[in-house]
């Protein structure tokens, strides 16, 4: 004989899934994503009762344990936050300069700025040998001719 599944928990699981949804998007905004700790604690609730009735009467579960996951997930980056914000809050101002100083100095060494700037004076050469440039489209003719003279 098969069991008949009930809908037992389906919309708590639906509205836990929305809020997980919402609070997952606004765990990845910088500085806001502590704001996802009330809608992914909700969602964490109503995902959690889902489940219990969904068990007691046979309904399915994928809703429930969707929200679960997706609130739990929220409930991690927005952690993440809050440890960055309160660790930051801790340093004085002359820590916080450093700290953005080391960040970009090392965005600035990094492989790719050397190709970059190898890049870009390739192409300053390129442009010191032009007397004039040529840009035309369907409807659209420019030409630009450069000058050179030498200012005193």
């Amino acid at each position: 004989m098969e069991q008949v599944k009930s809908n037992a928990g389906q919309t708590l699981g639906i509205i836990a899934l929305i809020l997980g949804i919402i609070s997952l998007l606004f765990a990845f905004i910088p500085c806001v994503g502590m704001l996802a700790f009330a809608p992914a604690g909700i969602a964490l609730l109503l995902s959690i009762i889902g489940l219990v009735q969904a068990n007691k009467n046979n309904g399915a579960k994928g809703l429930n344990l969707g929200a679960l996951i997706v609130s739990v997930i929220s409930i991690i980056f927005a952690s993440i936050w809050l440890i960055i914000i309160v660790e930051v809050s801790k340093m004085d101002e002359s820590e916080i300069e450093n700290v953005v100083k080391d960040v970009i100095m090392e965005v600035v060494d990094e492989d790719l700025n050397e190709d970059l700037q190898t890049a870009a004076e390739e192409l300053e050469k390129h442009l010191e040998t032009l007397d004039s440039l040529d840009v035309q489209s369907d409807s659209v003719r420019i030409h630009i001719k450069i000058d050179r003279r030498k200012e005193k």
